[in-house]
């Protein structure tokens, strides 16, 4: 197949032998790995007996750990430039027949036309478009306008691009009995039952997509005052000051949780009645497990980032700047302008739900 029809191809393993190997690559923040493993699991349907490796950073190891859609995760190091380039040869050595990069920026755009794939698959962004033989559009067009899709379809449209069958956007994320055990005797510990709390996280990866943590506590009270949930406060690496803050201004008896790892971050949060937080990894893993969430979003946009279900809701100030995807801001107006009233009635609207659906 010549260069040109594999750049125009959108069927490309129609009527074709499985291909041996296939290399995923998807390295960044733990909801971005989440966020692949529908297109992960379309693959292992379609190709079975295929090996699938998965390239990730050093916290989409954790999010993969029990993934049986993938038999083998590389992790990228991206701490110096020595175990960057290492990663090249790993990769070539492996001889990898299909290479998919899902990130397509310069370094794995590099990582790709090195592989020595007969097959390498990527977006038609710049001058990485070259390292790719197989080039899809990143975004989808219509009626003269960029289509906002939730992330993990449109990790989806990747696969589907090959002519693979791919259906079910749910998020996999394994937990295993340890961690539920662990998880177990926190809770028992607490006086807590499994359906009788709220999760709620009050970090953010950006300054701008955080709400302020005072109104978390807020809405905790509300949340038990109203709703007679006892909240549990989710803490990462380097937040557990915030929890306590947290916890400090709340009016209502709180509980932090205890060090978890990601998994049994996992374990509590399929324990909990609703997840509250900021756009997060977090998020992410309550929405693989099943627990119904609420997001507070700002900066970034809720059909990229949110399921489109009653069972995940996103709620946002009343403010012209949304959207906007920076980092940091001066203002902070939408944030600072959106009251916890406002919140808590989202939540009280998903509780609703959530009990109507199971009667």
């Amino acid at each position: 197949m010549s260069r040109e029809s594999l750049r125009k191809s959108g069927s490309l393993w129609t009527g074709r032998d499985a291909p041996a190997s296939i290399l995923v690559m998807r390295p960044g923040a733990m909801g971005d790995v989440l966020l692949t493993t529908p297109a992960l699991r379309a693959l292992k349907n379609a190709f079975p007996k295929s090996r699938l490796t998965m390239l990730v950073t050093r916290p989409g190891r954790e999010i993969l750990a029990g993934n049986q859609d993938v038999d083998e995760v590389m992790v990228l190091d991206k701490s110096s430039w020595r175990p960057q380039v290492e990663i090249i040869g790993a990769v070539k050595r492996r001889k990898f027949e299909l290479v998919i990069d899902f990130l397509c920026n310069p370094r794995t755009a590099m990582i790709t036309i090195l592989s020595g794939a007969e097959f390498r698959v990527g977006y038609n962004v710049g001058l990485r478009r070259f390292a790719y033989n197989v080039v899809k559009p990143r975004d989808e067009i219509r009626d003269g306008r960029k289509v906002a899709k939730y992330a993990a379809e449109v990790n989806l449209d990747m696969v589907r691009y090959l002519g693979v069958p791919a259906e079910s956007s749910g998020l996999r994320f394994d937990v295993d009995a340890k961690s539920r055990e662990a998880v177990g005797k926190f809770l028992t510990s607490n006086g807590l039952a499994p359906g009788g709390f709220v999760c709620v996280s009050p970090a953010g990866s950006w300054p701008a997509k955080t709400w302020e943590v005072e109104k978390f506590a807020a809405l905790a009270d509300l949340v038990a005052g109203r709703a007679g949930y006892r909240t549990v406060v989710l803490w990462g690496p380097g937040e557990r000051e915030l929890a306590e803050r947290m916890l400090s201004l709340m009016k209502t008896p709180g509980v932090a949780a205890c060090e978890t790892s990601v998994r049994q971050a996992g374990a509590l949060l399929a324990g909990s009645a609703l997840f509250v937080s900021n756009d997060s990894g977090l998020k992410h893993i309550a929405v693989a497990v099943g627990t119904p969430t609420v997001t507070v979003f700002g900066p970034t946009n809720p059909v990229t980032w949110n399921p489109d279900s009653p069972r995940h809701r996103a709620v946002s100030a009343d403010v012209d700047c949304l959207r906007c995807d920076k980092n940091t801001c001066g203002s902070m107006d939408c944030m600072a302008k959106l009251p916890a009233e406002r919140v808590y009635a989202v939540v009280e609207e998903v509780l609703r739900w959530v009990r109507s659906s199971r009667q």
